[in-house]
């Protein structure tokens, strides 16, 4: 069930399922931080893999800047997950919660643009600053498991100006291979179990499709706000658990 709802979402939002899959297995199913980040990135390999098909086929992927944009998340997300298991998982957890806040405050349907949109229509290098936040994308993807998609729609959207639907539909194709450098070095560490993974696939597979499917028949605006809706109900759920943690 974990798997199906981060499937869905994650196709619609362009964001991996990770946001749902990491604290679901870490507050309701009692894994540890780092087995459930391990779980996530292979899980998202498959959303990826699958909304990405159907993305690509109905031409709202923008190609050349996922290619180039892909380079760095993928150096982030080898950094983070080499680095990941030497963090202890309580700083992990507010970490988490501040940039989920940060994000759905500026991704929250305004009338008018929010501090941080007013402050990319200034800045002249967007390029340089897309590839900063893509390696950033990438060492959230290693360290959180969320995929990279987290920062990735909100920067093709509002750096790079894309259309919200295909700045999703770009994210969702981008973050397969991110997540999948940054599981490999979980799966050498021993922190994926192969029977949760499956299950939790299945699910995200089944999500996936459908919502990738339906997907463009829904208001840009209501699908903003559902991500931002989403993003402060995780980072409270997160800021608990840290302090739990304590």
């Amino acid at each position: 069930m974990i798997g199906l709802a981060a499937g869905g979402f994650g196709a619609l939002l362009g964001v991996g399922g990770g946001l749902i899959i990491v604290p679901a297995l870490s507050l309701l199913a009692g894994l540890s931080l780092h087995a459930a980040i391990g779980t996530s990135l292979v899980c998202i390999c498959a959303s990826s893999a699958a909304s990405a098909a159907v993305y690509l086929r109905r031409g709202r992927v923008e190609l050349p800047v996922a290619v180039e944009l892909q380079f760095f998340s993928v150096t982030g997300a080898v950094v983070a997950g080499l680095t990941a298991g030497f963090i202890p998982s309580t700083p992990l957890y507010f970490v988490f919660a501040i940039l989920l806040t940060v994000v759905a405050a500026q991704m929250w349907p305004a009338a008018k643009a929010g501090w941080l949109e007013r402050r990319l229509a200034l800045v002249s290098a967007r390029d340089a600053v897309a590839r900063g936040a893509s390696v950033g994308a990438g060492l959230l993807s290693g360290l959180l498991g969320v995929g990279g998609g987290i920062l990735n729609t909100p920067v093709l959207h509002l750096v790079l100006g894309m259309r919200f639907e295909r700045a999703a539909a770009t994210s969702s194709y981008m973050i397969g291979m991110t997540a999948a450098a940054g599981a490999l070095v979980y799966l050498v560490r021993g922190d994926i179990r192969p029977g949760l993974v499956t299950a939790a696939m299945v699910g995200t597979l089944v999500g996936a499709v459908p919502a990738a499917l339906g997907g463009h028949r829904l208001s840009a605006r209501w699908l903003r706000l559902a991500f931002a809706v989403l993003l402060l109900f995780v980072a409270y759920q997160m800021i608990r658990r840290g302090f739990t943690e304590l």
